[in-house]
């Protein structure tokens, strides 16, 4: 709806570095067009807020846990997703313990 629209225009911009890297990654040009950089970063954004509002659960929480997004991304479609956040967690944990 129109809310949403305006929630993602305060996000515009903020992932386009990342994801004109990520996409010369997987085949895309060096530069790819301004125009498709945006329309992955809407799709982005949308999913982000997506997977948080269904983390959220019906109590709309405002503060996430990693429980949370365990549940969200739990179900079967996601489960390369989930996978690779706990690989990720576990990465995280063991770069502390080496530091330690």
């Amino acid at each position: 709806g129109a809310g949403r629209s305006r929630k993602q225009a305060n996000f515009k911009g903020l992932f386009s570095k990342e994801l004109k890297n990520l996409m010369y990654g997987f085949g895309d040009d060096r530069n790819p067009a301004n125009d498709t950089v945006n329309v992955m970063e809407e799709i982005l954004v949308e999913f982000i807020a997506d997977i948080c509002q269904t983390a959220g659960g019906p109590q709309r929480k405002t503060r996430l846990s990693i429980e949370d997004l365990r549940r969200a991304l739990s179900r079967l479609a996601d489960a390369k997703k989930l996978a690779r956040m706990e690989e990720l967690l576990f990465m995280q944990e063991d770069i502390k313990r080496a530091r330690a």
